[in-house]
């Protein structure tokens, strides 16, 4: 019963540093600047298989960041490509590096030069142009 408790709360911490809402994932274009801290989790990559907006699959894309535990996700690149069916020249694709981003101090979102998918989805901007 011990063992069960122990897993149970440290399951409980790990997932508490996930975003509450896959919408408030901060995604950030490029690298936060030095003085802030960010932990790697894992490269991720969402593509629709046929044409479309890009702020269509962010929705999921916050969804995989999150269910790996991430709060954010830097290296963000959101972008149309070519595939190689006809039916597929122009598809959207998202791509970037999930992490857990330490928001101490009043550090927030935008002010390390992000934005949450919810406004990068309100403004159909990129996270670096979205409070510019």
């Amino acid at each position: 019963m011990k063992k069960f408790g122990l897993i149970s709360a440290l399951m409980l911490g790990s997932v508490s540093v996930a975003a509450n809402d896959v919408m408030d994932i901060c995604l950030v274009t490029g690298q936060p600047s030095t003085d802030i801290k960010v932990e790697s989790i894992k490269r991720i990559k969402i593509a629709k298989g046929s044409y479309g907006s890009v702020t269509d699959i962010l929705p999921a894309f916050g969804k995989e960041a999150n269910s790996l535990g991430a709060n954010a996700v830097v290296n963000y690149i959101g972008s149309q490509r070519f595939g190689f069916w006809p039916w597929r020249l122009v598809r959207p694709i998202v791509r970037g590096e999930a992490a857990k981003i330490d928001f101490n101090n009043g550090k927030t979102c935008e002010s390390i030069g992000g934005a949450t998918i919810r406004r990068v989805i309100e403004t159909n901007k990129e996270p670096h142009l979205v409070n510019s």
